[in-house]
């Protein structure tokens, strides 16, 4: 099976499009979608219609769950909270309903998906360093688990030996041996400084894992988010991956 896992669109048609368009050119037989479908950019509505009649997997992130009154957002950056609070008034009632009954976490085709971490998945922990990703190998029993919410791909090794490694290699050979955790970046918010849209192929066949980057129309993106008074800060950082 060959699926193409992507995360964090935070609403940018623009890149998803993009990513999309270019999913279409390659022999994908299921799309995963980790979550965050809304949030910092200016297509709220547009960005879920899209991922409805697109995705075969979805879970929702912790801008979702914001966006639809079901995760409090007071811990959230200001910038963060002025996109969320606009996105709220933006959103139509079935696409509020639609992102409340979006999973953090599940478990399909011996794949354990979650938008933030596997340990306690609604608190919507970061996997940040080493200490994070030992922490929370122990909570899932599959070879792989793929996440988001940080928007920097990366790939993390659990050795037979339980040693833990950064691989940072485009294309990964999966070990039989081994487990692992796989960021696959994000599509409308990187932050790896890198601008491109992030997503990964997963070839269950072949065992690889492939990091992925599209370029998109940061322009028209900024342009919409300027047009609906989106902050500047979130607005530029698009520019630079960060």
């Amino acid at each position: 099976m060959i699926y193409a896992i992507f995360s964090d669109v935070h609403s940018n048609s623009e890149a998803f499009q993009s990513v999309l368009q270019k999913i279409k050119k390659l022999h994908i037989e299921r799309k995963i979608f980790l979550g965050d479908i809304v949030g910092y950019c200016a297509d709220p509505d547009e960005s879920i219609d899209i991922l409805k009649s697109s995705a075969d997997v979805m879970l929702g992130g912790n801008h979702d769950h914001g966006a639809a009154g079901i995760t409090d957002i007071s811990n959230f950056n200001h910038y963060a909270v002025a996109a969320i609070l606009w996105t709220r008034d933006m959103l139509t009632p079935e696409h509020k309903e639609f992102l409340k009954n979006l999973p953090a976490s599940m478990v399909t085709d011996n794949l354990t998906l979650a938008h933030s971490s596997p340990k306690e998945p609604l608190m919507w922990h970061y996997i940040l360093n080493m200490f994070d990703a030992m922490e929370n190998f122990e909570y899932f029993n599959t070879p792989l688990c793929f996440i988001g919410h940080s928007h920097q791909p990366i790939a993390i090794e659990k050795d037979a030996e339980g040693t833990v490694n950064v691989l940072r290699d485009k294309i990964i050979k999966l070990k039989p041996t081994s487990r692992y955790i796989i960021n696959a970046g994000s599509i409308g918010q990187p932050r790896d400084g890198n601008p491109d849209s992030s997503f990964v192929i997963y070839d269950s066949g072949n065992m690889t894992v492939e990091f992925r980057r599209i370029p998109y129309n940061i322009a028209l993106t900024q342009e919409k988010m300027r047009r609906e008074g989106l902050p500047d800060y979130l607005i530029e950082r698009l520019n630079y991956g960060r």
